[in-house]
């Protein structure tokens, strides 16, 4: 490079186009980082290794069953209602067991030989935990097992034709994985169609 291409990269930012200058202002801006992340640790109190540090939202999930056979009675009453020739609905919803959360837990499986060659495992298992900014300690839920659905009654402005019925129970059984033999199709009563 001649004197007057390096002026003319010196008044440009040249600096920064040499190979040497940048990888230095590399190495440098990594070091500099590496030392705030060492002085950092210093800074933070040290955590027990023996639980996991995260944030739990109380409202995951269903809170009761009420408000799970609620919500499963609104959408399906909504998908059968959308069925051709079914009309007006009501549905009725049996529903067996609660909500059952799942939790979070490490297990430690041990194998001790018994005379004549038998193996016996015994586990041994700890849930996690999670600790709150106040102190306080939960258990870390990593899903919900929802309850099972035992029977469905449909009551419908179509539900004397046999075919809007099979239609029903097919949706139905379906959509909530239950036997057509636990779903009922009946049409509105009268008096109910004369109220509209």
């Amino acid at each position: 490079m001649n004197k007057e291409q390096e002026k003319q990269e010196e008044g440009t930012g040249g600096w920064f186009r040499r190979k040497e200058n940048f990888l230095k202002l590399i190495v440098a801006v990594g070091l500099a980082g590496m030392v705030l992340i060492f002085v950092s640790s210093w800074l933070k109190p040290q955590e027990d290794s023996g639980s996991v540090d995260s944030t739990v939202s109380e409202s995951d999930g269903w809170e009761n069953l009420e408000e799970y056979r609620a919500n499963l009675t609104c959408e399906l009453g909504n998908m059968i209602a959308s069925i051709e020739g079914a009309g007006r609905t009501k549905l009725m919803l049996t529903i067996d067991g609660t909500v059952r959360s799942l939790y979070a837990c490490d297990s430690d499986v041990q194998t001790n030989e018994r005379s004549g060659g038998e193996q016996q495992n015994n586990e041994k298992k700890s849930y996690l935990v999670v600790r709150r900014k106040d102190g306080s300690e939960q258990a870390v839920t990593i899903g919900q097992l929802m309850p099972n659905v035992r029977g469905v009654l449909v009551v419908c402005e179509g539900g004397n034709d046999e075919a809007v019925a099979s239609s029903i129970k097919e949706a139905v059984a379906a959509a909530v994985h239950l036997s057509p033999t636990h779903i009922c199709v009946r049409p509105l009563s009268v008096y109910e169609e004369e109220q509209r």
